[in-house]
Parts: structure tokens; C-alpha cells; sequence
């Protein structure tokens, strides 16, 4: 018997989540040593920017969240796939799945959109971490390779101010 996709989906995100914990676990270690003396900011503070997790797999881009606050925000994408994938950050006010198709794939030149940065092609089962400075607008996370976008590999990401 077999999984209920939803349920897959919880235990993916669970696993991702331990890995965002564990890539990231050493900036806390690091702050430890920090000096308690220094004057604290009065009130509740915003994060700017954030972390992200996800995974592409065919035929789907999935993140734990579709919006963050402008700033510098990190992406840890495993491939749970069984074939290779990238993963794009596209600003762009298309709207989603529509930017237009050139052949089997949309051209990262047209003038709609900026690729604001990518993971390259990577192997299924590996993990890729991207940090990347983003401001505030609309954006599509998406699979880029042949057909992939097509067939349905982007998600929608908002960053707000």
C-alpha cells in the first residue's frame, strides 16, 4: 500500500527541515561567544530575508513558505527525484507557469524576467543551499530543464518589505 501523496509531502518537509537545522546549526554555535553586554533593540524585531527549504522532484517545485521579508534568504532544495533538476529564482510579473515557452524551455534572455540566480543542474538525491539577497516583488521558483517547467516545476514566491 502506498502513501497518500500528502503524507509523503509531511515526511519529505520533515527531513528537509532537519537538514536546514543541521546546515545551519553552526551560525548558532558561532553567536555563543557573542558580547551580552551590547544594548538590545526595544521591541518585537522582524527578521529580514530567512531560510527556506524545499524540494523539486518530477513534476513539482515545493517550499515550506511562498513568501519571506526583503533581505537575504537561503534556500536548502533536495532533488527527491529520480533524474536531475535546477532550480531557479526568476522576478518576473507573469503570471505563474506562464512565462512563454521557446521550444520545450523559456529563454533566460527574455525581457519579462530576470533570473536572479540559480542551483545548476543537480544529481537526484543530493541537497543544494543557495543564499541569495532578494528585494521585494514577485517571483517564480522553478525547474528550467527541458520540459520540466512545462510539465509544471514552478511555485510562486512573494518577498515583501
Amino acid at each position: 500500500m502506498t502513501e497518500p501523496k500528502t503524507a509523503r509531502r509531511c515526511s519529505r518537509m520533515r527531513r528537509l527541515a532537519a537538514i536546514a537545522v543541521a546546515a545551519t546549526s553552526s551560525v548558532g554555535v558561532a553567536a555563543c561567544g557573542e558580547d551580552l553586554n551590547r544594548t538590545a533593540p526595544i521591541g518585537p524585531q522582524k527578521p529580514h530575508g530567512g531560510l527556506v527549504t524545499g524540494y523539486v522532484t518530477e513534476w513539482e517545485v515545493v517550499i515550506d513558505q511562498t513568501s519571506v521579508r526583503a533581505g537575504d534568504v537561503t534556500f536548502v532544495i533536495a532533488n527527491t527525484g529520480s533524474i536531475d533538476h535546477e532550480f531557479l529564482i526568476v522576478r518576473t510579473d507573469l503570471a505563474v507557469g506562464a512565462i512563454p515557452l521557446e521550444g520545450d524551455r523559456f529563454s533566460e534572455d527574455n525581457e519579462e524576467l530576470l533570473v536572479v540566480d540559480e542551483i545548476p543542474e543537480f544529481m537526484h538525491g543530493t541537497v543544494e543551499t543557495m543564499t541569495v539577497e532578494l528585494e521585494p516583488g514577485v517571483y517564480q521558483v522553478v525547474c528550467n530543464i527541458a520540459g520540466h517547467y512545462g510539465m509544471g516545476m514552478f511555485q510562486e514566491f512573494v518577498v515583501t518589505a
